[in-house]
């Protein structure tokens, strides 16, 4: 889909640590002016309330929630606090 669903602004990409090439291609992708973008790892989703972000969570506990954009000439990835929905030690 060239412009996604069209539900909510900007940009996200699932899978962040899934692929091998993922990451990497979103950075570069980033840095040659691509806009700003929520990512999540496996196991972790956005939680939307109208068309704002109200939190990140995740079935997996190591699974995390980013903001990646560019600063000058860096590519910026910024952890977003990630509530894991699964029991601590399980």
């Amino acid at each position: 889909l060239h412009d996604g669903l069209g539900l909510l602004r900007g940009a996200a990409c699932p899978h962040f640590d899934g692929e091998a090439d993922r990451r990497p291609a979103l950075r570069r992708l980033i840095g040659h002016g691509f806009p700003p973008t929520l990512a999540a790892d496996d196991g972790a989703a956005f939680h939307f309330v109208g068309r704002r972000l109200h939190e990140c969570v995740s079935s997996r506990s190591q699974a995390r929630c980013f903001r990646v954009e560019r600063r000058g000439r860096a590519v910026l990835e910024t952890p977003i606090a990630t509530r894991f929905l699964g029991a601590r030690g399980a």
